[in-house]
Parts: C-alpha cells; structure tokens; sequence
C-alpha cells in the first residue's frame, strides 16, 4: 500500500488471487483454497475454468465518493493474445471517520471465461486506466499421457 495519502490515483489493490471459490458477504471477502498457481483440465480443450479472481482494493479517503473503474485481462502472455476481457465499475460511499478510506472487496467468476489452449495465462488488473495488479497461473492439459 503506498504510504502517500494523496498518491494520484488513490486506489491500491490489495488482494489478488485466483482460487477454487470466492463470495462477498456483508462487505467481507471470503476465499477459498487461495493461491492457484496450475489449472488441469480433463475434458480437453476449448475449456470452461472453475476459479474464481479474489481482488480488494482500498480506496484512499480523498477518491471515496467518486466513480472508478476497474478492467480485468485474461491473456496468454507468449503471443499476446486476449482471452477475455472483463470490465467494471464501482463508486464506494460509507459512513466513515475523517481520514478513513474504505476496503472494496470482489469475487469474479471465470467459468464463462472460454479458454483454448493450454498454457501459461496472465491475469492484468487495471484500477482507472493505471495498472494494478497482475497474476499468473498454468492451464494444464490433464488429457495428455
């Protein structure tokens, strides 16, 4: 997290993994079984993932009540290719004391994110046009003996 309250984009994602399971509840993010780093698949190719992207992110004070936007790709980073492209919005408002910025928590799906081929997949996350995060994970072939 940057120490600078004023940094300018005054968003910092501070959680990001892929997981078997994730749900937003009461404004807390539950993970399950976090850390995914190889995804077999055994009903060949192109192919469905069961996973889901746990991300948060903290909202400096002097960005909460403002609209942003967040993008999240899917991409194989060998040949550039963009598997999915998965954009959102979000405008955090709560009561709060002065000086406290809000965590936003959120638990997106990849099952209906087609994948196919195997290989390494990169996951880039951008916070209002500025990067933020990214992650990378193994698609595995599990038919192949």
């Amino acid at each position: 997290m940057t120490i600078d309250p004023t940094e300018p984009t005054g968003l910092e994602l501070t959680v990001l993994s892929l997981c078997d399971y994730a749900n937003v509840r009461e404004g807390l993010l539950n993970i399950t079984s976090g850390g995914i780093t190889r995804i077999a698949v055994h009903h060949g190719f192109p192919a469905e993932i069961e996973a889901h992207l746990a991300m948060s992110v903290y909202v400096q004070p002097h960005r909460v009540g403002e609209a942003h936007n967040g993008r999240v790709i899917l991409r194989y980073p060998d040949t550039a290719t963009e598997i999915v492209r998965i954009d959102f919005e979000f405008n955090v408002d709560a009561d709060r004391n002065p000086g406290e910025g809000l965590n936003i928590p959120f638990a997106l799906p990849l099952r209906s994110a087609v994948l196919p081929h195997a290989g390494q997949v990169d996951v880039s996350v951008s916070l209002d046009g500025a990067p933020a995060g990214l992650l990378s994970f193994w698609l595995i072939d599990g038919t192949a003996k």
